[in-house]
């Protein structure tokens, strides 16, 4: 979803009698949602490029631990080479764990643009602004849409009044599942 951007641009510079605070509101909240967009493109290659060298990685040392074990006692036993391709394997699910980071950061924005739009929308509807009903119409919408936990306690905590740091604190303290990683493919969620 994408803020409808009012026609004509700002007029704050020449303001005539059409002018709105509420037009330019909307078009400030079209910056942010544009620039959240922008980023996220740029971020997508690179987070697909780690996603794939990971998922290599995995396949490699997957590839390696049976290339071991079927040469077997062939190996000097001090060169550790189980215990070195346990700890690579180790190291590699510890790195996509990392990763979940900028996977729930994508997803966070996401959610934040679609907040900003619906935000949007409602504030450019001169009616609907005024109706108790539409803001928990919009409340409602918002939530539906969050996939994670942490987000749906952070919207609760904020709408009951908690303030924005005891929210951030309360949504903090819930743990993410570790991702699973089979035949060198990694799944996040």
């Amino acid at each position: 979803m994408m803020v409808d951007i009012p026609k004509g641009g700002s007029a704050a510079l020449n303001p005539d009698l059409n002018w709105s605070q509420v037009q330019e509101t909307i078009l400030m909240l079209g910056i942010v949602v544009a620039q959240i967009r922008h980023a996220m493109e740029d971020s997508s290659i690179s987070l697909n490029t780690l996603a794939n060298s990971f998922s290599a990685t995995a396949s490699h040392i997957e590839a390696l631990k049976e290339a071991l074990l079927e040469v077997g006692q062939q190996l000097p036993a001090e060169l550790n080479i189980e215990t070195r391709v346990a700890e690579m394997n180790e190291q590699n699910i510890k790195s996509v764990m990392a990763f979940q980071f900028f996977d729930r950061l994508s997803q966070r924005l996401d959610h934040v643009c679609g907040t900003v739009s619906a935000l949007a929308e409602l504030v450019s509807d001169r009616q609907a602004l005024f109706i108790p009903n539409e803001w928990l119409k919009l409340q409602e919408r918002i939530r539906s849409q969050y996939t994670m936990e942490q987000e749906k306690m952070l919207f609760d905590a904020i709408l009951k009044g908690v303030s924005i740091s005891e929210a951030i604190e309360l949504a903090g303290n819930v743990r993410l599942a570790t991702p699973a990683i089979s035949d060198g493919e990694i799944e996040l969620f």
